[in-house]
């Protein structure tokens, strides 16, 4: 008998720290995001196409993951349109670089800025 109350002991610490670990963001994508937007907004500068492109849908990837973690987490409703309207402009940016027109790419590449920093000021912990 007491094994098994060690054994359900165990378990439910265990179990409490995968859960705990799921429900935070990963820190490495969103310096990752960090990076790529930087990135992008110093390739929309140069009017680097391709490289503008490359960044826009890397950041489209990564704005879905950010996306999904807060519809699992449930209760953040704003940082999913959030991470929504993120991934719109990250489309918007790339049709803008397609279209050769970097000051379109470069203001909704701005606007994704202030999206971020719009969801880290009710989101992210220090």
């Amino acid at each position: 008998m007491r094994n098994l109350i060690m054994f359900f002991g165990i378990f439910a610490v265990l179990t409490a720290s995968v859960s705990s670990a799921e429900m935070e963001l990963d820190t490495d994508l969103m310096h990752a995001i960090e990076d790529t937007n930087k990135s992008l907004s110093s390739n929309i500068a140069l009017n680097d196409a391709k490289a503008s492109t490359s960044d826009s849908k890397e950041l489209n990837q990564m704005f879905e993951q950010v996306e999904s973690f807060f519809v699992k987490k449930g209760g953040a409703e704003n940082a999913v349109e959030l991470a929504k309207k993120s991934k719109d402009l990250t489309i918007d940016i790339v049709k803008a670089v397609d279209a050769k027109n970097f000051d379109s790419a470069s203001s909704s590449a701005t606007a994704l800025s202030r999206t971020c920093r719009t969801c880290h000021t009710f989101y992210k912990k220090e």
